[in-house]
């Protein structure tokens, strides 16, 4: 008989903002340790002030993060960017925890707080942006998700500077990407099976044909229609798959990157 092994990875993760500060105390690592964790790409370190222009505006850069904070709002910006080069040097993830600002040294670190609903990830400021008056920080789609602010497209925050050993336990404790490639291929690795992505779940079956419409319209192959009964419900579960390599898995999170889901990885 065949099992399913629903594997305890749902995105969308909940997580107090007092829990993760509980968290955040206690910094054991070593120096080599924050350096490895950080992987810090950047090629072009701003480390004191610097002037530049953008339409016609005038910016001038911190020369220093420390003891930071400011309320605004953020935005996010995604697969329009991804691979291309940001302001430090290295290329933008979608799928990482980083940002743009406009004047924080480049790179920084800083705890974003959505102030809708309390949810925080730590980012790593690496680009410049975003240009528009109302608007503090631009979020990497990975940070956006993170914090609920996908379907709203921008959020009220709070952000405070934080240290590099902070930022170093929180990525140790939290997984840098969302959407890791690393957990794809240690699934595959630890049970030898292809990955199946769940990415809705309806009462109904128009609901299911719909979302199954829309995901095979951006290009996405294998989709599928799974039926299931519990407490005497049947529910329409819209999936992809087998995805059998890391090549299939991030082509298929990259193409579902402009629909706003909650993704689970199945080892069936």
């Amino acid at each position: 008989m065949k099992k399913s092994y629903f594997l305890l990875f749902s995105f969308a993760l909940t997580v107090s903002g007092c829990s993760l500060l509980q968290q955040e105390n206690n910094f054991n690592l070593t120096e080599q340790e924050v350096t490895s964790i950080l992987n810090d790409a950047c090629t072009i370190k701003r480390e004191k002030r610097q002037r530049y222009k953008i339409d016609g505006k005038r910016y001038k850069t911190l020369s220093s993060s420390k003891g930071y904070k400011k309320r605004g709002i953020a935005s996010w910006y995604g697969s329009d960017f991804d691979g291309k080069q940001t302001a430090c040097g290295e290329e933008y993830d979608m799928y990482d925890f980083t940002a743009a600002h406009k004047t924080l040294p480049l790179p920084s670190y800083v705890r974003v707080q959505n102030l809708r609903n309390g949810k925080t990830v730590i980012v790593k400021v690496n680009d410049r942006g975003p240009f528009i008056d109302d608007r503090l920080i631009d979020l990497s789609y990975a940070a956006a998700k993170k914090i609920d602010m996908l379907d709203s497209g921008t959020s009220p925050v709070r952000i405070f500077a934080v240290s590099e050993a902070e930022a170093a336990n929180y990525f140790k404790n939290n997984e840098k990407s969302i959407f890791s490639l690393s957990i794809f291929e240690k699934i595959v690795n630890r049970n030898r099976r292809s990955i199946t992505l769940q990415v809705g779940a309806f009462s109904n079956s128009d609901g299911a044909n719909s979302l199954k419409k829309r995901i095979e319209s951006l290009g996405v192959k294998n989709v599928f229609i799974s039926k299931a009964r519990s407490k005497r419900k049947t529910f329409h579960r819209v999936r992809i798959g087998p995805v059998k390599t890391s090549k299939e898995y991030e082509d298929a999170i990259r193409k579902l990157s402009s629909l706003s889901l909650d993704i689970n990885l199945i080892s069936d």
